[in-house]
């Protein structure tokens, strides 16, 4: 009996993952280094894709030899920005934008006719991000699967299992980061914005493996600052109102700063029972447009009413 169980498990050991145990695996990681503006923290990616550093010798000093490739698409799509140009405090670098475009032609020659797999955008920490929000993470495998096959124009795959590394972020930084993803999902259910969409993609990087404490905590802010600036783009403007009669007119400001044109719903909860005012159905909003409404208000008693004006989406959310 004993030597079953022997054989069963050693079979397990062997077969899994099986890519691994059949060709010699490539990681192409390591931790964020652009902001959530697109800017670049510092130029110190420009150093690790030289030929004879850490990157740099992954895609060039390689052999013919079959190779799994596991490759996270965020740190391919910040090498891709600088091989478009970049500027480091204020000052461009032609020096390290050839050196991105070198490395990106470097690693699709050497990847060609072998198999990638795309990392969930961001490396995170899959653990804890299945953890903190399971559907999060399979958006982070679909879109950095869509990213990598743009940046490497050909098919690639995602799996599960091939991240490497725990997160080290607090629970401070985690409570922080599942309100961001919340606030934001939110935000893409009233706008299709892609801005929007790449920016919930990348509050992943805050879950990398690699971020030291610092690196967790820069992060971590940034994110903050991020996520309120987005919010902002589509917004009700507040003001204050003095009713002169029973029934009146408001006017009320809707901004849509985003590039994309949105239609959504308006709901206006009066705080107390001496005013009255109706919600306002499928408002279409222009990109990068002002709407001014003209809301009916009808006066029940006198004193102040404070209303709650908020964007919903057509499920009521």
């Amino acid at each position: 009996m004993k030597k079953i169980v022997i054989s069963l498990l050693a079979l397990t050991f062997f077969t899994l993952p099986q890519a691994q145990a059949e060709t010699p695996v490539v990681r192409i990681t390591d931790q964020p280094h652009m902001n959530f503006d697109g800017t670049f923290r510092n130029n110190e990616l420009a150093t690790l894709i030289l030929p004879d550093q850490k990157l740099g010798r992954l895609v060039f000093n390689t052999s013919a030899l079959k190779k799994t490739w596991v490759i996270d698409p965020e740190l391919i799509d910040e090498i891709a920005t600088m091989a478009g140009g970049y500027t480091i405090n204020g000052k461009k670098d032609d020096a390290g934008q050839l050196a991105a475009q070198k490395w990106l032609a470097q690693l699709k020659y050497a990847s060609a006719n072998n198999p990638v797999i795309a990392l969930p955008y961001g490396n995170p920490d899959q653990l804890l991000a299945k953890r903190l929000a399971p559907s999060e993470l399979r958006f982070y495998s679909t879109y950095g699967k869509e990213r990598l096959e743009a940046q490497l124009g050909r098919i690639v795959t995602t799996e599960n299992g091939w991240g490497k590394g725990v997160s080290r972020l607090s629970y401070q930084f985690r409570a922080a980061y599942s309100h961001h993803r919340q606030q934001i999902t939110g935000l893409s259910t009233l706008s299709g914005a892609q801005e929007i969409i790449d920016l919930r993609a990348r509050l992943a990087i805050v879950l990398n493996p690699a971020l030291n404490k610092e690196d967790r905590a820069y992060f971590s802010y940034a994110s903050e600052i991020a996520t309120q600036k987005a919010l902002k783009k589509l917004r009700v403007v507040t003001g204050r109102y003095q009713l002169t009669s029973t029934t009146s007119k408001v006017p009320v400001t809707l901004v849509n700063e985003f590039d994309t044109a949105t239609i959504l719903n308006l709901s206006l909860i009066p705080m107390n029972s001496r005013m009255q005012i109706q919600n306002v159905n499928n408002i279409k909003l222009a990109a990068k447009s002002r709407l001014q409404l003209n809301l009916e208000v009808t006066a029940v008693a006198p004193g102040s009413t404070l209303v709650l004006a908020q964007f919903m989406n057509s499920k009521g959310n």
